[in-house]
């Protein structure tokens, strides 16, 4: 049985530029029922960041080669507790986010990591009802909600068969599970999926937090958004990854469906 507590998770939150809502997720981390330990980790300094940090309190981490992927391995690479997640600057954490996880991490046997649900917010009013996306997920996360089967590796693989049902903002890792470099470079669209395939080949189990416990902003600027909007990275590397589940042939039937959620961002 697992004794964490919220000072073994580490949430550091990836700053980029000036962003107008770091502030409010600041304060969604501090005001957290279960108190966590806070940084905020950036490969883009101003004083607009240094500002914030020094009104809450917080350190501030400088990734001198800043990328994509490299901002984000090297977030990780701040973390020196049991427990860390990394935190989107447009996202916002419901108050109970931390103490639901630690719940359900300190129920299961052996985590590999925690996800949960959660609703999106657009021109930032959160969605009243869930998307189809979003409903699409929840749908996809069936196999590790029976706890006796989310520790297979048959269960951890089907959960992500038909696509990635584990949004990224909301997973806290067991630290000792990951990998020396956890998001591979080549994968800038979908390296969280690359990753969650790889470490469903560990003995472990994914837990999944049933409640809306995180507000997820979606706007033109985000990451993904900006790479759907340059490129075809996205569908090239799904597919790869989806190759890993299934023939190639399936995977493209599959992908004509699943490269469709590109219309909701």
């Amino acid at each position: 049985m697992n004794r964490f507590r919220g000072k073994d998770l580490t949430v550091v939150i990836c700053a980029y530029k000036e962003c107008a809502s770091l502030e409010e997720c600041i304060r969604a981390i501090a005001g957290q029922t279960v108190r966590v330990r806070i940084k905020i980790s950036t490969s883009t300094p101003n004083e607009y960041i240094q500002g914030l940090a020094d009104k809450y309190g917080i350190r501030v981490c400088v990734n001198p080669d800043g990328g994509h992927v490299k901002d984000y391995n090297f977030a990780l690479r701040q973390i020196n507790t049991p427990l860390g997640m990394l935190a989107h600057q447009d996202d916002i954490l419901c108050p109970e986010f931390v103490e639901k996880n630690l719940k359900e991490l300190n129920r299961a046997e052996k985590p590999i990591l925690a996800f949960s649900n959660y609703i999106e917010m657009h021109n930032d009013v959160v969605d009243r009802r869930p998307s189809v996306m979003v409903r699409i997920k929840r749908m996809l996360t069936w196999p590790v909600r029976i706890n006796k089967f989310r520790s297979t590796v048959f269960a951890k693989r089907l959960l992500q068969r038909f696509g990635n049902p584990i949004t990224h903002p909301t997973v806290v890792c067991v630290m000792k599970e990951m990998p020396r470099t956890c998001f591979d470079e080549r994968f800038r669209a979908s390296m969280d999926w690359d990753l969650w395939e790889r470490l469903s080949r560990k003995k472990g189990e994914f837990v999944y937090v049933k409640d809306v416990v995180l507000y997820h902003r979606m706007n033109k600027e985000n990451a993904t958004a900006v790479l759907l909007q340059n490129s075809n990275d996205r569908y090239e590397e799904e597919l790869e990854i989806m190759k890993r589940f299934w023939p190639s042939w399936v995977a493209r039937i599959i992908m004509i469906f699943y490269s469709g959620s590109a219309k909701y961002y």
